[in-house]
């Protein structure tokens, strides 16, 4: 993978094809680029795509900071400005959803068009991401960052929040763990109130954010909890000219998501 520095961050990305340039952007508290793997051979036959770890996923590095939709809006578009991209599609899935849509929302200019998928929100998702969230400042008041970051676990969906670089870079673990601890909790607090303290239907976006998109976009609808089927319909319905296809998410339809994705970007390169 190749690194571009980002708004005070390394993000590792990867790029595979030619032509319309695609950003997917990984989901997760932290989001990592393989995610995409199965789907990124078959986008590229027609289009560039960069896949990205998102600063605090896969091998991305970031000082602990505290998240907001801005900051991860603002990393999309400074991966695009290093790599010489004016205007992208972008597509994600869950968080990654989130990111499409909330960039679309602030710098349509940028943004060709959008498919998000595996639409997050709603109670139970705004529950178990804060609650990752809230185990991490627990854990560090009572038994030390340290104890955060061992519990990371990327296959244990409750595990704490801590930047996965933690785990393989020795340094970059030292000065996470040499942060005084009340930093640490008040950065996990005040990410709980930027990321979720808001009248938001689906992960970030407000109903009013959502009628105001006006680039073209296509959604794809969740099959659980986290991801409702009601909140891609609520979406659909209040973008404007939004349209709807019935695929699974990329992880549990690869073929079919790529299939479904190139068709809809070849009609909006052709005008339709």
């Amino acid at each position: 993978m190749a690194t571009a520095r980002v708004n005070g961050a390394e993000i590792h990305y990867e790029e595979s094809g030619s032509g319309p340039p695609i950003i997917l952007s990984p989901g997760g508290l932290q989001g990592a680029a393989s995610s995409y793997q199965p789907v990124v051979e078959a986008l590229s036959q027609e289009h560039r795509v960069v896949v990205y770890d998102r600063r605090f996923g896969g091998k991305s590095r970031s000082p602990l900071a505290v998240q907001t939709w801005d900051m991860v809006c603002d990393d999309v578009f400074g991966l695009m400005d290093t790599l010489g991209i004016e205007q992208a599609y972008l597509g994600g899935g869950s968080f990654g959803a989130a990111i499409s849509l909330t960039c679309a929302s602030r710098r349509p200019e940028r943004v060709r068009a959008i498919f998000p998928s595996n639409i997050a929100g709603g109670t139970i998702c705004d529950g178990y991401l804060v609650g990752k969230l809230f185990k991490s400042m627990d854990m560090a008041e009572n038994h030390g960052i340290a104890a955060v970051v061992d519990a990371f676990d990327p296959d244990d969906r409750f595990s704490p929040f801590s930047p996965e670089i933690a785990q393989t870079d020795p340094e970059y673990r030292k000065t996470l763990q040499a942060m005084p601890t009340e930093d640490f909790v008040q950065v996990m607090r005040d990410t709980i109130n930027a990321l979720f303290d808001g009248p938001y239907l689906t992960l970030g976006m407000t109903e009013k954010a959502l009628k105001g998109i006006q680039v073209p976009a296509m959604v794809m609808p969740g099959n659980n909890d986290v991801h409702p089927r009601r909140l891609a319909e609520t979406v659909h319905r209040l973008v404007p000219n939004c349209r709807w296809a019935e695929v699974r998410p990329h992880s549990e339809e690869p073929e079919k998501y790529a299939e479904r994705v190139l068709n809809f970007l070849a009609g909006v390169e052709a005008g339709g």
